[in-house]
């Protein structure tokens, strides 16, 4: 008997490599558009630097 891992996941929650491929889909890698606000650009920046964060320590840990 074999379990899939969507039935793992609601018992166990979900895996960091599955958080990290979400977080990759919302917030992907974008260039700055020259209409944007300032402030908009910083704030795509601060989230995109988490999904790297991330990213940067699972690379570590392996």
């Amino acid at each position: 008997m074999s379990i899939s891992p969507n039935t793992l996941e609601s018992i166990l929650g979900p895996n960091l490599e599955s958080i990290l491929a979400e977080l990759e889909e919302i917030y992907p890698p974008t260039n700055p558009n020259p209409n944007e606000k300032m402030e908009t650009i910083m704030y795509k920046a601060g989230q995109r630097s988490v999904v790297e964060w991330i990213k940067t320590r699972i690379s570590e840990e392996v």
